[in-house]
């Protein structure tokens, strides 16, 4: 050719075209999806955020490797923001590969466009399953909140800081039972169902078990037997000498009990945790000694706060809600059973055996959960359409 010639260059595309094109790569899709897999095995082997200061307690020439894991950002890999950058990454790739679908189904008609739909809504089912990961790492919440018997909290210690709740939790009983606890209940339950008043008249050899029945009077022999009022929680004011009850727990259950007899009236206290004490209230009447000898039992009343004996069988927490000074619930929390409410979950965390009025909730809030849940629903209609749908009306065409 003359040197006169021009040559004409091809026509190069725009950054944002070139980015679009990069995106939408099958290639580049598979690659930044390893990337994440491979964070995932990292953040799954390493010890991540407060485990970390557990593992080096118990590894301590473990404490410079993981420093250096700290300073990489392995140590809390998943809200961490190259993460997050990852996720956002793959997000807008599949974004621009549902957008290219979404025109295939327009330009295509009958049984491809079936098909075509259906991969549309596989690829955005992942679109929202990123994009919950995304929203959980940015402003979901992962702390704990620790309470003992009677007290009331209503803020959760993360990693970074210490973050209200918009509500507050009183323990009011915490358990764990063993087996052997829950075996001995079972024959307890069996021969014994429940509360009771073991009444008897050693003089003349007489004994008999009466239901605990407020207001209802019973009779023995030539007595009359009457509960009056149940305490669970017996206290006595030293001042006013007036009984109450500290808590709706059965800590420290009691009865009054009037017994009435011919020449004998008397009102008692009796507590199931303590049976050879008794307490007379001031209108006693009698000519003399009691012939009668009374034991409560109480198969409600809280067991002793030592670490029972035998292996776990479960530990869990009876909690109320609280809104200003209001209850406006009450739940029970315990292993594998959280609960939820005002979209923070409680998870029951663990005890002290040194102090089993203590225990511990993981409390997590995940606001992306919601929208997880709706790709997966969206996924599954996705691959029904292309697996079953689309082959069923190309069959029936086929038929025709």
């Amino acid at each position: 050719m003359g040197s006169g010639t021009k040559r004409i260059s091809a026509p190069t595309k725009s950054f944002t075209a070139s980015l679009i094109d990069r995106l939408a790569s099958v290639r580049f899709a598979v690659t930044v999806v390893v990337i994440i897999a491979i964070a995932c095995v990292a953040g799954t082997l390493i010890p991540q955020g407060t485990d970390v200061a557990k593992y080096v307690a118990r590894y301590p020439d473990a404490a410079g490797r993981l420093d250096l894991f700290g300073k990489l950002g392995l140590t809390h890999v998943f809200y961490s923001i190259w993460f997050m950058g990852l996720l956002c990454t793959l997000s807008a790739s599949v974004a621009v590969c549902s957008s290219r679908r979404f025109a295939t189904v327009r330009r295509t008609s009958g049984h491809a466009r079936y098909r075509a739909l259906g991969s549309m809504l596989t690829h955005i089912s992942f679109l929202l399953i990123l994009g919950g990961a995304v929203i959980r790492g940015v402003w979901g919440e992962k702390g704990y909140l620790a309470l003992r018997e009677g007290e009331t909290n209503g803020q959760v210690v993360t990693e970074a800081s210490v973050k209200p709740l918009p509500f507050a939790i009183h323990l009011t009983k915490f358990e764990v039972e063993t087996y052997d606890q829950a075996n001995q209940a079972a024959q307890a339950a069996a021969q014994d169902g429940g509360s009771r008043l073991v009444v008897s008249w050693p003089e003349k050899h007489l004994e008999s078990v009466l239901p605990i029945k407020i207001g209802i009077e019973q009779a023995f022999n030539e007595f009359k037997i009457t509960v009056l009022k149940y305490v669970p929680d017996f206290v006595v004011d030293t001042q006013t000498h007036e009984v109450t009850s500290r808590s709706s727990e059965p800590r420290n259950p009691a009865i009054l009990v009037a017994v009435n007899g011919p020449t004998y009236h008397n009102h008692r206290w009796l507590f199931a945790k303590f049976p050879d004490f008794v307490m007379h209230t001031p209108d006693s009447q009698s000519t003399g000694p009691s012939p009668l000898q009374m034991v409560y039992q109480d198969r409600g009343a809280m067991p002793s706060r030592t670490m029972p004996t035998g292996p776990i069988k479960s530990f869990k927490s009876t909690v109320e809600l609280v809104e200003g000074n209001a209850v406006v619930g009450r739940r029970v929390v315990e292993v594998n059973r959280p609960f939820s409410y005002k979209g923070y979950t409680f998870y029951q965390s663990g005890y002290n055996p040194d102090d089993l009025s203590y225990t511990a909730f993981q409390v997590v809030k995940d606001p992306g959960v919601p929208v997880v849940y709706a790709g997966f629903a969206l996924m599954i209609v996705g691959l029904f359409i292309v697996f079953y749908l689309s082959p069923w009306l190309d069959t029936r065409r086929k038929a025709a």
